[in-house]
């Protein structure tokens, strides 16, 4: 690590920058020479991107329905680049989505581009690369649309935490590579084996050191329990200054690769779930409505959640932490892999902490603590927590159009899984590996020559292809989101270019209520044709129709609304969306190096209303 000008070594302790020569740690930075060093986790230098000399890029904030002009110069010397503006539903601009080979040709180094469209919806929102795995180097940052109206009550204006898991040994290109042939422990020499959640299910050979908070954190190491020899290299974190009684927003967005977090403040046990992916919810409808209160919650790749916590401990110096929901109790040593930042009081002294907060003893086996957002049923008995998924929250939105799709016009069912033989189990959907076109498809779409081939696609291979479907203007789509056959065994965070989608559904597996590990499969869907790949599938109760709405669980009144939504191993999700944004949207799993593998498809949505050219749509600036 560096100071920018005059260059200078520099190293971390106790929350502060020293310069290398400094033994004795007389002399630290002052705040504007430390504002110079992208510390990231304080352990040796590692390549990163940055936007306008930051890390991550500069939060972007507007009003809704305002006009967003923005310039883009790609100053990299060998790659090209894009920028997708998540959760902005681009209606009417497809053009500026931001995907590379779908709505625009990348940016190439040395080039220029304008994007030019709507601050539409409102809430908490992010941009970032949307090529190759440019995301895990660094180039995203907040989008933050506030809404005009004055129906929310609840504060806006707050703090905005953007989370990333950080590997300190490689960046993502190479660990990409090292994710399908093996990482290796460059000091011990042998094989890093993948990790798993608490049910048992996989994550990935990406290994993850650990995590930041725009652009901080440390990196701890140590042999023993949590919280007693566990010991960081006191590298600088970010600090959120707050009022005693105070009421603030937190606005956490995850521009992680792959892993998912809990995200919990230390001595502050009553988290209010405020959005989802922008999007206000709360608990129970009309009357039965209330507050979506938990101790924590679980954030994937992906989305975003807005919380409200009020301030009333004692005055002093609190941890705000995200904790990787990996299962690391039988890694040798141990390890912790964790975002952290400082919230201080105002008026108290600022105290830097050296422990991790080991803040699970007011959870109980007679008062567990809830958790919302869980990939999974349950957690292990002794945990003392209990999950609360996604579809049991309900829509707080004031303008929710609900109502719009209480019938659907037609359902497609869609499988995100590593199904195959061995040697080739690439990331796909529907046994399609997505292949990106040549040529931007909103445009070009004459010019695709990577077409999905009957012959080379079938319920029993896997085929390597521009995966598409046509949606029809003003239909009610309804899209049951599967993790099935042999494929199955990693949660996917899926995420829907150009729409909101409401949450009708989660479907999950059968699970050991002591442990929590995961058993089998859902039995609701029926996997035709060769049941280890489910590129196929339908209802297995043939009676469950949209038409007559009776399927089990099915929640028709305020379902929530999102953009993004962890699809659980051996289990699937029930959404359904409205038809009235004209363009092609990527539909893809949100970590990237799923996405990189090919866990995506293109939705080709109201083609008659198309009218784009590559001429009229590219620009420069």
């Amino acid at each position: 690590m560096m100071t920018k000008n005059p260059p200078m070594l520099v190293r971390p302790y106790n929350g502060s920058l020293y310069l290398y020569n400094d033994t004795n740690y007389r002399f630290p930075l002052p705040d504007e020479k430390m504002a110079e060093v992208i510390t990231a986790d304080g352990y040796g230098s590692r390549l990163v991107i940055t936007i306008n000399e930051r890390f991550p890029g500069p939060t972007i904030e507007a009003h809704e329905d305002q006009t967003m002009i923005i310039h883009v110069r790609n100053l990299m010397h060998t790659d090209s680049t894009t920028i997708h503006w998540h959760g902005m539903h681009q209606k009417g601009t497809p053009e500026f989505d931001g995907v590379a080979f779908i709505s625009q040709p990348p940016i190439l180094p040395g080039g220029t581009f304008t994007y030019r469209f709507k601050a539409q919806p409102h809430g908490t929102n992010f941009y970032h690369a949307h090529i190759g795995d440019q995301r895990s180097m660094g180039l995203y940052g907040g989008l933050i649309i506030y809404p005009r109206y004055k129906f929310y009550s609840q504060p806006q204006v707050g703090f905005t935490v953007i989370l990333q898991d950080w590997n300190h040994d490689d960046e993502p290109e190479t660990l990409y590579q090292r994710m399908l042939n093996g990482v290796y422990d460059l000091k011990s020499y042998t094989l890093i084996e993948p990790t798993s959640s608490v049910d048992g299910a996989n994550f990935s050979r990406f290994h993850i050191h650990s995590a930041l908070i725009n652009g901080k954190g440390r990196f701890y190491t140590g042999h023993n329990n949590i919280g007693s020899s566990f010991t960081h290299n006191g590298a600088p974190l970010e600090t959120f200054r707050v009022k005693r009684s105070g009421n603030s927003r937190f606005r956490v967005i995850s521009a992680a690769t792959l892993y998912p977090f809990r995200v919990y403040v230390q001595n502050h046990h009553r988290l209010i779930i405020r959005a989802s992916d922008g999007f206000e919810i709360l608990r129970g409808v009309g009357k039965n409505s209330e507050d979506l209160v938990v101790e924590s919650f679980i954030i994937h790749p992906g989305e975003r959640m807005d919380f409200t916590v009020n301030f009333d401990s004692d005055p002093g110096t609190y941890l705000l932490v995200a904790e990787s929901i990996e299962d690391l109790s039988k890694k040798t040593p141990p390890e912790y892999h964790a975002a952290e930042a400082l919230i201080l009081y105002e008026g108290a002294p600022l105290v830097y902490p050296n422990k991790p907060a080991d803040d699970q003893s007011h959870c109980t086996s007679g008062t567990p603590c809830p958790v919302f957002n869980c990939p999974y049923l349950f957690y292990p008995k002794n945990k003392n927590r209990e999950c609360l998924t996604f579809d049991k929250a309900n829509s707080n939105e004031y303008e929710s159009k609900f109502q719009e799709i209480q019938t659907a016009d037609e359902t497609l069912f869609f499988n995100f899984a590593f199904p195959g033989q061995p040697g080739n189990t690439p990331g796909s959907v529907n046994g399609h590996q997505f292949i990106p076109p040549v040529y931007p498809i909103l445009t070009d779409e004459e010019k695709l020559t990577t077409k999905c081939s009957k012959n080379d696609c079938s319920e029993d291979k896997i085929c390597s292809c521009t995966y598409n479907v046509e949606l029809q203007s003003n239909r009610v789509y309804q899209f049951v989101l599967t993790n099935l056959g042999k494929g199955k065994g990693w949660s996917h965070p899926v995420h829907l270019h150009g729409h909101y989608f409401y949450v009708m559904k989660m479907g999950f597996g059968t699970y050991n209520e002591t442990s929590g590990k995961f058993l089998l499969s859902s039995d609701d869907i029926a996997c035709l044709g060769n049941k280890s790949y489910c590129n196929v599938a339908s209802w297995a109760n043939s009676n469950w129709t949209t038409t007559e709405n009776n399927i089990p669980g099915l929640q028709l009144e305020y379902p929530p609304e999102k953009d993004t939504i962890i699809v659980p191993t051996g289990g699937y999700v029930i959404i359904r969306f409205k038809a009235n944004n004209p363009g092609a949207w990527f539909f893809h799993c949100h970590i990237d190096l799923h996405n990189t593998n090919g866990m995506g498809m293109v939705v080709l949505e109201s083609k008659d209303k198309w009218s784009y050219n590559g001429s009229s749509c590219f620009n420069k600036f």
